[in-house]
C-alpha cells in the first residue's frame, strides 16, 4: 500500500516532552539570540546627550535605539522632554504617540 506521509515538523514531536522541557527549550533559544549590552565611553554619552538637547530645542526628528534585556529596539521621533534627575527621556512618533525611555537603556541616537 502507498500513501503519501506528511511529516508534521515539530508537532509530531511535542507530544514526547514535557511543558518543562518545551519552555526550558525556548529560554534557551531565547537566551542565545540575546546581545549583550555595548559599553558606552564618555564621548559617546556626551554626543548622544547633546543631539538629545538640540532635537528637542530644533524639533529635530531623530532615531533613538535603545537596549533592554538583551534586545535593541530603535524608535523615530521627536524629543519633547528630557528630565535630567529622573534620568528619562520623552519622544513623540511620528503617529503622535508618546513614548517615556531610561536614559541608561539609550546605545545611540542619530538624526534622522
Amino acid at each position: 500500500m502507498n500513501r503519501d506521509h506528511k511529516d508534521r515538523g515539530m508537532k509530531k514531536w511535542n507530544g514526547f516532552f514535557m511543558p518543562e522541557t518545551i519552555k526550558m527549550l525556548k529560554d534557551l533559544w531565547e537566551d542565545d539570540q540575546k546581545t549583550p549590552r555595548p559599553h558606552l565611553d564618555e564621548t559617546k554619552i556626551e554626543e548622544m546627550e547633546r543631539l538629545l538637547f538640540e532635537g528637542m530645542a530644533t524639533k529635530r526628528l531623530l532615531e533613538i535605539t535603545t537596549w533592554t534585556n538583551g534586545f535593541f529596539t530603535s524608535r523615530v521621533g521627536f524629543v519633547t522632554k528630557i528630565d535630567p534627575l529622573k534620568k528619562k527621556i520623552q519622544i513623540q512618533d511620528e503617529l503622535r504617540s508618546t513614548i517615556n525611555l531610561d536614559f541608561f537603556s539609550l546605545t545611540n541616537v542619530m538624526v534622522k
